[in-house]
């Protein structure tokens, strides 16, 4: 890659301080004078001569670093001697974010064979704060080498016990546009474990979601469709109640109804009676009679053999088959349909189902008559 100027974009840095580079003062001398080759060989002449003073100067050479390939050299050479800090502190001090985004990117690309820059980038999720290392996200993905990757599993599949952690968040978004598909399983072990921790449950679903989306206006492969309902499935069949609950909703809402319904167990363990689940549905025949708002509210059990998670459109035609039982009145048209949210657990859910409805009407000011239906099967 041909190099790119930089100069001017580096933030002005203090020097380093008194007697720490005495010895090596012969090598501090005139560094704006150097061209660039001489710039990095000097800069290797002062780490050998000693690794402290390396560290503590490294900002001067830094700022005197034409190019983006300079300081790209630059860095590598402090890399290699386990000069860390001022090279993880460099990219918030160069202004432009193209050449922060390039110079982390290429030195991300000397991971598959340099096994210190594998180390480097590991030590600057531990010692890094959040914005900083975030700094570093290209890196995250340039990095080909199988130990950085391996490491990067790790670190996805155990995330922090706390819904969001940053730093976290950045290693997931890498291993989603390294893997694409190839994450979902990591992805899913890490969602299991922050289900249990107290960790990013819900964020991680987003991830797994955005590992496999498609480019803007184009459709989802069905491969991936697949891999993901799949991860979501499997996934779910490990999770508490209320978190394979939240899994089953985000298959229905990305059209995967059907798979969503295979968790009713795992949602709704013990409610399946006769080979059905039992719903409670209700239509409302209301208008108004002689200057009288009435309202009937005509309810039944809906019996669904657990195909479906999402009941209200097989079930709106036939709670609206009902007898009309107002006559001489104003009808409001079309009959309200209301669907329980789950199924029923026993017959006592259903009445306090029916008595909330109730209540609702009459808090509007209808005069409500119950009559009960026979049941439906939907």
């Amino acid at each position: 890659m041909n190099a790119k100027p930089i100069i001017g974009l580096l933030a002005i840095i203090s020097c380093w301080s008194g007697t720490a580079q005495a010895k090596c003062d012969s090598l501090l001398r005139s560094l704006s004078s150097y061209s660039s080759d001489r710039l990095v060989s000097q800069y290797k002449r002062v780490i050998a001569c000693d690794t402290k003073v390396a560290n503590q100067v490294f900002p001067q050479f830094m700022r005197e670093a034409g190019d983006a390939d300079t300081l790209i050299a630059l860095s590598l050479a402090a890399i290699d001697h386990d000069i860390w800090n001022p090279v993880w502190e460099m990219l918030g001090k160069i202004s432009s974010y193209e050449a922060r985004d390039e110079v982390a990117s290429r030195i991300g690309m000397t991971c598959n064979y340099n096994t210190k820059v594998v180390g480097f980038i590991q030590g600057a999720y531990y010692g890094l704060r959040d914005i900083e290392f975030g700094q570093w996200d290209d890196a995250l993905l340039t990095c080909e080498s199988q130990d950085f990757e391996d490491w990067l599993i790790k670190q996805v599949e155990d995330p922090p016990p706390k819904l969001y952690d940053e730093k976290w968040s950045a290693l997931a978004d890498a291993l989603a546009q390294r893997l694409h598909a190839g994450s979902l399983p990591h992805l899913a072990r890490g969602a299991i474990v922050a289900a249990s921790n107290g960790g990013p449950f819900d964020a991680i679903l987003m991830k797994m979601e955005a590992a496999v989306d498609p480019p803007l206006g184009e459709e989802m492969l069905p491969s991936d469709r697949k891999a993901l309902d799949e991860s979501l499935l499997g996934m779910a069949r490990q999770l508490d109640t209320d978190k394979a609950r939240a899994v089953a909703d985000r298959l229905a809402n990305s059209g995967s109804d059907a798979l969503a319904a295979d968790l009713l167990p795992v949602v709704y363990p013990g409610r399946r009676k006769g080979g059905r689940y039992e719903y409670g549905g209700a239509s409302i025949e209301a208008g108004t009679c002689d200057g009288e708002q009435t309202a009937i509210l005509h309810y039944a059990i809906l019996r669904e053999p657990g195909k479906r998670w999402i009941i209200m459109q097989s079930a709106e035609e036939p709670l609206r088959s009902f007898k009309p039982r107002l006559s001489k009145c104003e009808i409001d048209e079309p009959w309200p349909i209301v669907v329980s949210p789950e199924p029923m657990e026993n017959n006592s859910a259903m009445s306090t189902w029916i008595d909330e409805i109730t209540k609702n009407w009459e808090d509007k000011g209808y005069t409500v008559k119950l009559r009960e239906e026979k049941p439906l099967d939907i």
